[in-house]
Parts: structure tokens; C-alpha cells; sequence
């Protein structure tokens, strides 16, 4: 196999406080550890998913831009409230401390509703540079992605852990999981956005069910509305280590009988590869 990119992780200093790293008696260095992790499963870079809406971690992007200058594997996307509008300085400063892309959390209508504030200078800037733009969100929430794309179709969204559809314990019927995924499956009328495979411990009951083929319908209709082009692996790890191992997040992929070689190739590597090659400084 070509080497791998993984789409999604997270750094925390300290450790992410709310799994391994955060029980008792654990201490974690997740950048050390990762990179381990990285040269024994032929990872070439990560991308750092910003964190930083709670008390614990209002440094995160701070501290991602530390461990670009200590890490040439990490490229970092900057943590944005979408209720404080940043200035184009200020993501210009983000991209000079190597930085790729931005982050939002949208779980409710707050936030969902501040996005469509920002400027459509924001969004231009972001196209232009070829930023990659990640989501974490659920259900009706990804269709206020679909306002910004009809001015801005390029954008490059990266919608995390398949959408996070309901959890399941048993796989889903063909017409019940385009159902759940309706709102993210919308967005593939447009030519950026991706999908990351992720999260699958958050997906199945129990989340150690491994290889979550429970989550497999979810795949296939994601499969068939992206094309394995717009599909992208990634661990989520440090969480994910609650629940599996680093190797066992992609080696699901090779369970899945409808996924050719080919396929997973695109997906566990090659597709983020190509994305970060179009990214302007």
C-alpha cells in the first residue's frame, strides 16, 4: 500500500481530557505518541483537528502551532467559534504559523445561524487558498453548508465521522441509512466537499464492535453519492483509543467487501495527499 494520511486527530497539551488520556493515572504526550504511531503504520502526515471551546483547551491553537515547528508531520487546522467573525489578518496569521484550514463545531442552532454571517470575503479567502475547511455537526445541520456552497461550490468541507448518523447495533437497511445521511449526501451536488471515515466506535453499539460492520450501510451510501474520490480516512485518534486501535481505524476498510483495492487506496492516503498539494500559503 502507498503510504496513508491520516484526516483527522487531535493534539492536546496534557491529553484530550475526555477519553484515555483524561482517566486516572494516564499521562500522554499525544504528539509523541502519534508519531510512533505514524512511522510503524507508514502514516505520512496528519491532519491536527483545533479544539478549543472549553476552559481545558483555550490554547489549542497555540499549541498546534507548536508542534508544527516540532513535527513535519502535523498540518493543523485552527479551532473557530463561528460567533466571534475572525479578520482576514488573523487567518492570514494562521496560515504564516502553518496552518491549513479552519475547524467548526455546529451542534446547535446558535452556531449553525453564525455561519452565515461571516463575510463572503471569509469564504473567498478560503476557496482561493484552497483551505480545507472541517466540520464536526449531525442531521438538518449540514444543510447550512448548502447557503455557502451555492455562492462558493470549490469550498473544500471535510465532513467528520461520516456526518455522525445515529448509532446502531445492526446495520441499517439501504433506505434507512440514505435516510439518516439525507443532509450530508445533499452536499455531494457539490464538486468540494469530502467525507471523513472516522468515528465508527460512535457509530455502532457496542463502539468496540470491531470491524463496525453495523456502520457498513452508511459507508456504501456515502460510497455511492461521493465516489471514492471524496472519501477520506482517519483515525480520530486519541479518542479512538478507548474503543480500538490505531491500525484496526483503517483496517476496517479492508473488511469491507465493497471497496476495491483501488478504493482504499484513494481513501486511506491518496485523496488527502492530493488535497494538500493545492493549498496556497
Amino acid at each position: 500500500m502507498p503510504p496513508r494520511a491520516d484526516a483527522h486527530i487531535h493534539l492536546f497539551e496534557g491529553g484530550y481530557h475526555a477519553s484515555l488520556a483524561g482517566r486516572p493515572g494516564v499521562q500522554i504526550d499525544e504528539a509523541t505518541l502519534y508519531g510512533s504511531l505514524l512511522e510503524e503504520h507508514d502514516i505520512r502526515l496528519a491532519l491536527v483537528v483545533g479544539y478549543a471551546a472549553e476552559a481545558w483547551c483555550r490554547g489549542n491553537n497555540a499549541y498546534l502551532e507548536q508542534q508544527v515547528r516540532r513535527h513535519a508531520w502535523v498540518r493543523p487546522l485552527a479551532y473557530l467559534n463561528p460567533t466571534a467573525l475572525p479578520d482576514l489578518s488573523q487567518l492570514q496569521a494562521w496560515a504564516s504559523g502553518g496552518f491549513v484550514g479552519v475547524v467548526f463545531y455546529l451542534f446547535n442552532d446558535e452556531a449553525t445561524q453564525a455561519l452565515h454571517h461571516l463575510p463572503d470575503a471569509f469564504w473567498r479567502w478560503i476557496t482561493e487558498r484552497g483551505w480545507l475547511v472541517s466540520a464536526n455537526s449531525r442531521g438538518a445541520h449540514w444543510l447550512a453548508w448548502r447557503t455557502i456552497l451555492d455562492r462558493h461550490p470549490e469550498l473544500r468541507l471535510l465532513v467528520s465521522h461520516l456526518g455522525l448518523p445515529p448509532r446502531v447495533a445492526e446495520p441499517p437497511s439501504a433506505e434507512l441509512a440514505a435516510t439518516a445521511l439525507e443532509s450530508v449526501i445533499a452536499l455531494s451536488a457539490y464538486p468540494g466537499p469530502q467525507v471523513k471515515l472516522s468515528g465508527f466506535y460512535a457509530l455502532t453499539d457496542p463502539g468496540h464492535d470491531y470491524p463496525h460492520r453495523a456502520a457498513w450501510p452508511y459507508v456504501q451510501q456515502l460510497l455511492a453519492a461521493f465516489g471514492p474520490q471524496r472519501l477520506l480516512w482517519a483515525s480520530d485518534c486519541t479518542p479512538c483509543l478507548d474503543w480500538v486501535t490505531l491500525p484496526q481505524t483503517y483496517g476496517l476498510l479492508g473488511q469491507m467487501p465493497f471497496l476495491s483495492t483501488d478504493a482504499r487506496q484513494a481513501i486511506e492516503g491518496g485523496n488527502l495527499l492530493t488535497l494538500l498539494t493545492h493549498i496556497a500559503g
